[in-house]
This record gives C-alpha cells, sequence and structure tokens, in this order.
C-alpha cells in the first residue's frame, strides 16, 4: 500500500532527504517538488516486492536486494538497483512511482549518482593543484648565468641582485654546472676560502637536469631522491629556465612549503624539532582551507623526507661520516605518500658490509631519539632501523626467505617490508627490489598473500550493520586503509609496479585478479578513506585529543554512514571473488 508522502506520520521529508545523496545535492525548490511526488510504502518484516520501475528510498527499516542490504537513506531501483527486494524487518520506503519516475530519472544529479561508479559518488572537489599534471615548463624561472673564471664574491652579488640562490655555468661540450647559495656557505665560507676563489673550484659539475616536458611531480620527487634543490630545466641542449623545490611546494600551498625549507636549512637539532613540531597543524590550515588529505598527505611526505634527511645529516655531523654507502628505507603510510596528522616511525636499514654495523647501532637510535623529538612517535612494533638492519646480501636473502617460507609471521613481515621507499643514503638497493618484486611471479606465495587480504573481513555484521568494539567506534587504519592497501599491494605484484603508493598501485597497467573498474572503485573508496581520517583527526586536534584513527559510530553523519558501508560492501565482494580463487574462506 502507497500513501503521498505528506499524509503520513513520517515528517520532515526534505530534512531527511537532505542529509542523504543525491537528494543532498539538489537546491531546495527542486527537493521541494521531489517530495509532492514521492509516496511512501509500507512493508512488513519478510515482505517481498518489485523494484524494477521507479525509485525506492528507505526511511526508516533495512531490505535485501540481490544478496545486499539496504538501510535508511539508501536508494534502490532506478533502472540501476533493481530486482526482487525483501524487507528485513518493518519498512518504511519513499517511493516515486514510474509514470512520474522518468523525468526525476533523468535529472542529472540523481541519474549522475545510480549509473556512476562508486568512485565517481565518492569523489569530492578539492581545491588542490596536482602537480601530476603540470610540466616543468609552465612554472620555471629564468636562469642566470655565470662564468667558470667569475669569483666566488662576485656570484654572490649577482645572486642577490637577482633575488636567486643559484647560478648555471656554462662549460664546454655543451654541458653544465651549477652553483648555489649553498655551495657559497658549506664550500667557501666554512672552509675559510677567499672571496676571490673560483666558481669553477666549487661548482658542481655535470649539473642534474630535467627536460622542460616533465611533470612538476616527477621533478619534486627527483629533486627530493638525489637531495637537490636546484634543477635546471633544458630543452635539447639548451638551458630554458630553473626550478626549485620551494617553487613547487609553493605552488599548491604555503605552508607546507616553507616547512619543508626550513628543516632543510635548519642549523641544529632543536632548530629542526622546532619546524617539524608545526607540520600537523599546517597541514590541517590546509584541510580548512578546502584541499583534498589525498594531496595533503603526499605534500605532508616531502616534510617528513625532509626531516629524515636533515636528521641523518645532523647525526653525522655528531658521529662522523658513515664509513660506508647506506641505504635509509622508509616503510609504512610515509613510504606511501598516504600519512595522515599523526604517522609513527617505520623503518629498516641496508648497509654495504658488515664490518660497518657498529657505527651504524649508534647511529640508528640517535635518528630515531630525535625523530621522536620531532613528533614521530616510534612504532609499537618495533619496525624501526634500529631493530632492522640488513647487509644488502642479507635483505635479498631476507626478502626471499619470506616468500619460500610464508607462514603467518613471514606474511606480517611482507604486508609491512613490501611497502618500501629509499628517502636517504647511497646504496644501491636494486638487487632487493627486484627479490620483492619476483614474489609476484611465484604463485604459490601470491596465493597465501592472497588469502591473507581476504581473511581479514570488513565490520559489517547482521544485517550489514557497522559492526564496532566495545568503545563503539571503528578503526580507520586497520578497519578501513589497510583492506585496500592490502589489494592494492597484491595487484603491483601480479603487474610488477615497484611504486609503494596505493594510489600508483591500483593504477598500474596489467592483468590480475582485480578488474580495472574494480580498481577505480577502490582508489575512490580510499581517497574518501583518507577524507575521512583527515576530518576525524581534524576535529581531535581542535578539541585537545590525543590523534588516532578510531572514529565514533556517533560522529558519523547519515552520508558518511551510507558511504562506509558501501566500501565495505564494496571490499567483500571484491574479497569474495578473491577468496575461492586461492581456496580461501
Amino acid at each position: 500500500m502507497t500513501t503521498e508522502a505528506s499524509r503520513v506520520g513520517l515528517h520532515d521529508h526534505e530534512r531527511f532527504l537532505r542529509a542523504y545523496p543525491p537528494f543532498s545535492a539538489l537546491d531546495s525548490r527542486t527537493l521541494a517538488a521531489l517530495v509532492r511526488d514521492l509516496e511512501v510504502m509500507y512493508r512488513p518484516n519478510g515482505a517481498a516486492f518489485d523494484v524494477s520501475g521507479g525509485l525506492f528510498i528507505v526511511r526508516r527499516g533495512e531490505l535485501s536486494l540481490n544478496g545486499e542490504e539496504y538501510s535508511e537513506g539508501e536508494t534502490v531501483g532506478g533502472g540501476v538497483r533493481t530486482g526482487q527486494a525483501r524487507a528485513l524487518v518493518d519498512t518504511w520506503l519513499y517511493v516515486m512511482p514510474p509514470e512520474k519516475a522518468a523525468p526525476w530519472l533523468a535529472h542529472p544529479v540523481i541519474q549522475e549518482f545510480l549509473t556512476s561508479a562508486l568512485s565517481s559518488r565518492l569523489s569530492q572537489p578539492g581545491q588542490s593543484l596536482d602537480l601530476s599534471s603540470v610540466p616543468v615548463g609552465d612554472v620555471m624561472r629564468p636562469a642566470e648565468l655565470a662564468t667558470p673564471d667569475m669569483t666566488v664574491q662576485q656570484a654572490a652579488a649577482k645572486m642577490r641582485e637577482h633575488r636567486i640562490s643559484s647560478l648555471m655555468v656554462k662549460l664546454p661540450g655543451g654541458v653544465f654546472g651549477i652553483i648555489t647559495d649553498k655551495d657559497l656557505r658549506n664550500k667557501v665560507l666554512a672552509e675559510g676560502l677567499p672571496p676571490s676563489t673560483l666558481v669553477a673550484d666549487v661548482m658542481t659539475a655535470p649539473a642534474k637536469t630535467a627536460p622542460e616536458e616533465q611533470s612538476a611531480l616527477s621533478a619534486l620527487n627527483f629533486m627530493f631522491r638525489h637531495d637537490i634543490r636546484h634543477l635546471p630545466i633544458v630543452r635539447g641542449a639548451a638551458l630554458v629556465g630553473m626550478l626549485g623545490t620551494a617553487d613547487l611546494l609553493r605552488l599548491q600551498t604555503q605552508g607546507v612549503g616553507y616547512v619543508v625549507q626550513d628543516l632543510l636549512d635548519a642549523e641544529g637539532v632543536d632548530e629542526l624539532i622546532l619546524h617539524a613540531r608545526k607540520l600537523p597543524e599546517y597541514t590541517a590550515n590546509l584541510y580548512r582551507a578546502g584541499q583534498r588529505a589525498e594531496h595533503l598527505s603526499r605534500l605532508a611526505s616531502y616534510a617528513y623526507d625532509a626531516l629524515y634527511r636533515r636528521t641523518l645529516q645532523l647525526v653525522e655531523a655528531e658521529l662522523g661520516p658513515a664509513p660506508g654507502p647506506y641505504a635509509w628505507v622508509l616503510l609504512g603510510s610515509i613510504a606511501r605518500r598516504e600519512a595522515g596528522l599523526n604517522p609513527d616511525q617505520d623503518h629498516h636499514l641496508v648497509i654495504a658490509d658488515e664490518v660497518h654495523r657498529p657505527y651504524f647501532q649508534t647511529f640508528a637510535p640517535r635518528v630515531e631519539e630525535i625523530l621522536v623529538q620531532a613528533g614521530l612517535d616510534a612504532c609499537q612494533g618495533g619496525v624501526m632501523a634500529s631493530r632492522h638492519t640488513f647487509t644488502l646480501e642479507g635483505y635479498v636473502a631476507q626478502m626471499q626467505e619470506w616468500q619460500s617460507i610464508p607462514d603467518p609471521q613471514a606474511l606480517l613481515n611482507v604486508t609491512i617490508f613490501f611497502d618500501p621507499r629509499v628517502v636517504a643514503g647511497e646504496l644501491d638497493v636494486r638487487a632487493g627490489r627486484d627479490a620483492r618484486l619476483s614474489a609476484g611471479q611465484n604463485p604459490s606465495f601470491m596465493a597465501h598473500l592472497t588469502r591473507l587480504a581476504v581473511s581479514h573481513r570488513p565490520p559489517l555484521g547482521f544485517r550489514q550493520r557497522l559492526r564496532t568494539d566495545a568503545d563503539h567506534a571503528l578503526d580507520l587504519k586497520t578497519q578501513g586503509l589497510a583492506f585496500i592497501i592490502d589489494l592494492a599491494r597484491l595487484h603491483a605484484l601480479r603487474v610488477g609496479e615497484q611504486s609503494a603508493s596505493t594510489f600508483v598501485r591500483l593504477q598500474a597497467p596489467g592483468e590480475s585478479l582485480l578488474h580495472p573498474d574494480t580498481r577505480a572503485d577502490l582508489l575512490g573508496a580510499y581517497r574518501y578513506l583518507l577524507d575521512l581520517r583527515m576530518e576525524l583527526q581534524m576535529a581531535q586536534l581542535s578539541s585537545g585529543q590525543a590523534l588516532s584513527t578510531r572514529l565514533p559510530l556517533d560522529h558519523l553523519s547519515g552520508p558518511q554512514e551510507v558511504h562506509l558501508r558501501e566500501i565495505y560492501k564494496l571490499i567483500g565482494r571484491v574479497q569474495a571473488v578473491l577468496a575461492p580463487q586461492v581456496g580461501g574462506v
């Protein structure tokens, strides 16, 4: 039985609908017109009914359709979510009858919601500039030249005149050298050299360069990887401009860019700690200004990279130079460039030779001590360089051992150590990377890893309600982000993608057990969860609470709960597809 919405005891129809997508995106006049065309339908517990024609919105109660369950605020029908539904409890629905539904189903907001993929429905417009889409030629500055026989005093005067911090030096053979303000400080002043010293004696040559069509994001990654702050831009063999790390960071946001530069310039440990402590609040301010969590996490990761690099430099200054090359390898959310406001330390160390271990047994704990003071808590599981220092040979052997004997502890180690990113050091660890990626060609190991990924189920309980612990909260890290990280890791290993980034992994081409449309939906879900985590930690920061990833259910709005259930249903469907293929449950 159906009745006009205005004639039943369920009131505030517009206010109710405005809390849920897609109706939350309609203007007041349009929403009022839609409500006039709605009817209310009651179905008792167990009643079956067809939702193939018209539009159905659950006002109160729950229903099952095609193996999935829908509750308050969720929409079915519309020619998309169709079939025979069944009421799981006494249920009231708003119904748009077929004879009135056609023009509303053609409305762009409603049509987009019903027909778009989950990734589109979860997306929110951001105000952040995507550095991956900007060529460096669009943001470079003119390059100023010096000559090899110019004195450093003349070079410094030219930098001051043009208010720049570097000069290019043209050399025979079509190559260039570079002299920077850092060279003047470290190679001239600190060494007591006279102002008459020639540029040729202190410049760096040949300078590393980048083509003008390279993306700004790729250039920024290149600069951090090689620990340089100035990157000459070339067109073929011709010098066409100059790019600085601060230019790129400030292109997207002022605050984080300044912190990065301050961290790199910190003269001592106390100054470094002072600047690092500003990072969460700066990041939060940018989120308040409309930046999406995905972009902020990426930007913040550059600041954390700078913090690690400068810390390593300062500790080497304390203890003396390292006795041999090493690689400091980040793990976890900072390695993936997906950290929230409270990341902790996750890292390990690879050294060239066992005879160097005594130095690094002092080096690593001192680095970790400074990082704690700077706001990066120690990893609760102890995954830090002081406990995990490998020789390169031992590192490769460990990667291979975890694959050959995939017991529960080995698989747990894989979920930690298979998301690495080298942040500093000169040691070449490509052999370890190759050993890690070879796991994708090991069917037995991949089956074990897939079973692990599908064994942790989304927190949906009876009738697909959100299931929580005694504190009535969900952990967005272990009960949200981690599901998608695990699935992305599986795809990356299958297709040989070496990046630790969940975003890069899910977009990596190649055939795996995850269909491209599924990966697109997982990507949208991951972005949404990052935003939800940022919103939670923003509220904690504002109220003076300790930052965490535990989200009380009563903090969720109606649309957020709907979206979260959609995400968990998606993850559950993906796991259900994967499990039979590897003998999982």
